[in-house]
């Protein structure tokens, strides 16, 4: 769906011809927010199950679920970092329930997957609620005061880790400070991307455009990945047809402690190679041990 949107913006099959700001802002909101539609059975039979469901509260009331996966490991271990993981667009917490058990497994770390606003059972809400960027920044506070205030982990012991449309709220919270916490996303040991966003404009329509509609352009990564004091790695695969790899260069480019990017020749955004990408982040996590 995603990949049909992105061939009609670039064979000018749109509607009009010529994208106006109200179709623009349109497609940008489709483009990012193309949640799932399982019926709550669905859900009744995997997330609603798991021993390590939490359930988060927004500033606004809002009730989100979350999964706090927590690696096992012998008495004598040392603590391991956390990944604070946001997902990509086209999935929620109850599709990637195996991966990110997973990643915890492959990687020794604990992983906290939120869900976002509008996505999952936020759908079975009364009212219903609705994805947004702003719903986005809401749930990643969430998570983050959950992590840190409530369960005490220290920024130091947490990495931020965003996927596809999931490095906006992602690049948002480790950018700045959290209302209502007493602790610094800022402070945090890394930040990792995968296949990240510019912007959700610059996707869909390029970088001119993203000016032009400003306005309605979201998660404008471009805006805010400069002021990240954490080192920062980003993978991304070169044949990416969803998410140009430009969009990884040039982020990669505005950082302030960049770690070296892993480009994954001839990969797209929905095939890339586990392995590859799990072995990158045990390299990166690994850096992160030797800078304490």
């Amino acid at each position: 769906r995603v990949g049909s949107l992105l061939a009609a913006v670039r064979d000018g099959s749109l509607p009009s011809g010529r994208p106006t700001s109200s179709s623009m802002g349109n497609l940008i909101n489709t483009l990012a927010f193309p949640r799932p539609m399982y019926d709550r059975n669905f859900y009744e039979h995997t997330l609603l199950r798991r021993s390590d469901l939490v359930w988060l509260t927004t500033s606004k009331g809002e009730r989100v679920p979350a999964c706090h996966v927590r690696c096992r490991r012998g008495p004598a271990a040392t603590a391991r970092k956390t990944l604070l993981y946001s997902h990509g667009n086209a999935e929620d917490i109850g599709l990637h329930l195996a991966y990110i058990d997973l990643l915890a497994r492959e990687l020794d770390v604990d992983v906290f997957s939120y869900e976002y606003v509008g996505y999952s059972l936020g759908r079975f809400e009364d009212p219903p609620q609705d994805p947004s960027e702003e719903g986005c920044t809401r749930s990643v506070d969430a998570a983050w005061r959950y992590c840190t205030d409530q369960l005490k982990i220290p920024p130091k012991d947490i990495v931020i880790f965003g996927r596809s449309i999931g490095s906006g709220p992602s690049v948002d919270l480790a950018s700045r400070e959290v209302e209502g916490s007493q602790f610094s996303p800022l402070d945090v040991a890394g930040v990792l991307l995968q296949s990240p966003i510019e912007s959700g404009g610059r996707v869909a329509f390029g970088k001119a455009v993203s000016f032009m509609a400003y306005g309605l352009d979201i998660f404008r990564n471009y805006e805010k990945i400069d002021k990240i004091r954490a080192p920062c790695a980003i993978m991304h695969g070169t044949a990416d047809e969803v998410v140009n790899v430009r969009n990884g260069h040039n982020l990669h480019g505005w950082l302030q402690k960049p770690f070296e990017p892993l480009w994954i020749e001839g990969y797209g955004h929905n095939d890339m190679p586990e392995d590859r990408c799990f072995e990158y982040s045990r390299r990166f996590l690994a850096s992160l041990e030797q800078r304490k």
